[in-house]
């Protein structure tokens, strides 16, 4: 409160922001410092964006691995998910380990039958 011809000026100690919030208003000479609740991610969410004394986290949507892919690496609060291709195998390769969600193909090269000799029974299938 200012002074006047009869009182004295009234302070106030600032308000201190916790470690779950963060400023919002700046304190001035005659206002008080306005803090509010940093951002919770979700349980589908990651953390973009690190809070900051004056700024509030940034949350993302964690990546859903989509049908022609793998999870490279699980998401964490801080990492998103990493996905990558899943592996087709070359016209000479079959597949001996189907994809799963978490794990690659597996393909392996197809035999040969010898010339003169043999014949292909049993023609190789596409994975």
């Amino acid at each position: 409160v200012a002074p006047t011809a009869t009182s004295n000026r009234v302070c106030a100690s600032l308000r201190v922001c916790t470690s779950r919030e963060y400023q919002t208003v700046a304190p001035t000479a005659t206002s008080n410092r306005v803090c509010a609740n940093l951002t919770v991610c979700g349980a589908n969410q990651f953390q973009s964006v690190a809070p900051t004394a004056t700024s509030n986290r940034g949350c993302t949507p964690v990546r859903i691995c989509g049908s022609d892919e793998y999870q490279v690496s699980a998401p964490t609060a801080l990492l998103d998910r990493v996905c990558s291709p899943v592996r087709r195998c070359n016209g000479d390769e079959y597949q001996t380990v189907a994809p799963t969600a978490t794990s690659d193909r597996v393909c392996a090269l197809l035999s040969r039958c010898p010339r003169f000799n043999d014949y292909e029974a049993d023609p190789p299938g596409e994975t």
